[in-house]
Parts: structure tokens; C-alpha cells; sequence
């Protein structure tokens, strides 16, 4: 249902792009004048959908602060402030600040006699630089990437989904996240490009003899970056 919430925004968004385009080509409206509306209601859809969909606090961080930029976009287009996309950039300090504290606060609310961090799971954060992930967990659960202006690299190739699916989420913003799995995993991607991509690259097997296969969902949003997926 979230798939196909997000595939009919954005295929909305793509049939009145080329609805206008044609309008333009027969002088019945002036594209030049509708454009400037186009990107603020990408963002503000896209952050929407980033904040319904997502389960983990950074998707739901940074969908709230897309759909915030829309709509200051949105204000200036029509009168009633001044905005500009470059004078935006304090939300990604804004973002970056909430992803923190956010994160920091779940984190001391999780009181376990067991082994902190869980191996199993994994959370990282990537601010203005990038960082690398080995996992050779055995009961891979899955967990949560999120990147902004920076890049991270998660490998799996040596986990085990011991309790299939294992759902991880991946969100970029304004950066990267290359995510590499065993040969021997079927990959579910359910991710939002959003001005950026999400790609799944891997080569699905095959179930044989009735043994199931095992399953990692990537969910999450890619904003002026990309989330990709290989093995």
C-alpha cells in the first residue's frame, strides 16, 4: 500500500509535468510560469510520503524537514515571504541537530542487562563525511543508515537472515549509501527517490527444493542522492 501511495504521487507528478509541457507546446499556458511552482511541490509531496512511510527517526526527521522546505517554497513562490533554495541550508544544520538529539534520546531509553550495542542491528549516522560497515552478524534483524552531505558503506556479504525478512533502512539526503549483500539474498526495495535514486542491483535467486530464501526489505528515501543495493 505505501508502494503504490508513493508510485501514484510521483506518477501524478510526472503525467502534469507532461500535461504542462503539451499545454506549452500548443501556447495555451506559459510553462516559464508554472515551473517555478514544480519543484516546491516535489519536495513538499516527497517529504510527505517520507514522513508517513518511514518507521525509524531519521526518515521521519528529514521527511518532516522536506516537507517544511516545500512549503517555505512554496510562500515565496506565491508572495508572501522571502525564501530561496540556498537560504534553506540551515535545515540540514536544523535536521542534523533533531537527527542527534533524537537519536540520542531513544538510545537512553533502551535499558537491557544485555550486551549494548545489539550486533544484530545496526544504526549509523553519517554527517559531512562518510564511514564503513563490516557485519558478520548470524541473526541479521536489519536497522538503520542515514547519510546527509556524506556517504556510508554497509557490508553484509558474511551476515545471515536468520529470521527472514530483516528490514534496514536507508536514507540519504544530499549523499550516498552503498549497501552490499550475499549472493545468496532476494533484496525488497521499497524506497522513495526523491530527486535521487534507489537501486536495487543485485541478482535475485532463486528458491530451490523448497528451501525459502532470505529476504531484506530497504526502505527509506534518497534526496538529491542515491541508496543502492548490490551483490
Amino acid at each position: 500500500m505505501r508502494h503504490r501511495r508513493s508510485g501514484v504521487a510521483f506518477g501524478s507528478i510526472v503525467l502534469a509535468l507532461g500535461v504542462i509541457l503539451l499545454l506549452d507546446r500548443q501556447g495555451i499556458v506559459d510553462a516559464a510560469q508554472i515551473f517555478p511552482f514544480f519543484w516546491p511541490a516535489v519536495l513538499f509531496v516527497g517529504g510527505v510520503l517520507a514522513l508517513t512511510r518511514s518507521t525509524a527517526s531519521g526518515g521521519r526527521v528529514w521527511g518532516g524537514i522536506l516537507t517544511a522546505a516545500g512549503i517555505l517554497l512554496f510562500l515565496d513562490r506565491l508572495g508572501y515571504a522571502r525564501f530561496s533554495f540556498h537560504a534553506l541550508w540551515p535545515l540540514v544544520l536544523i535536521g542534523v541537530g533533531l537527527t542527534l538529539v533524537w537519536r540520542t534520546l531513544e538510545g537512553g531509553s533502551e535499558v537491557s542487562p544485555g550486551p549494548v550495542p545489539d550486533a544484530n542491528l545496526i544504526n549509523q549516522f553519517a554527517a559531512f563525511g562518510g564511514g564503513e560497515l563490516k557485519s558478520d552478524a548470524q541473526d541479521f534483524r536489519g536497522g538503520e543508515v542515514l547519510t546527509i552531505m556524506g556517504g556510508y558503506q554497509v557490508d553484509l556479504r558474511k551476515a545471515v537472515i536468520a529470521r527472514s525478512p530483516a528490514v534496514l533502512h536507508a536514507n540519504a539526503m544530499f549523499g550516498g549509501i552503498e549497501i552490499r549483500v550475499p549472493r545468496s539474498w532476494r533484496i525488497i526495495l521499497d524506497g522513495l527517490p526523491l530527486l535521487g535514486g534507489y537501486t536495487d542491483e543485485t541478482d535475485h535467486p532463486e528458491a530451490a527444493s523448497g528451501v525459502p530464501v532470505p529476504e531484506l526489505i530497504v526502505k527509506g528515501f534518497a534526496s538529491f542522492g542515491g541508496v543502492v543495493v548490490k551483490n
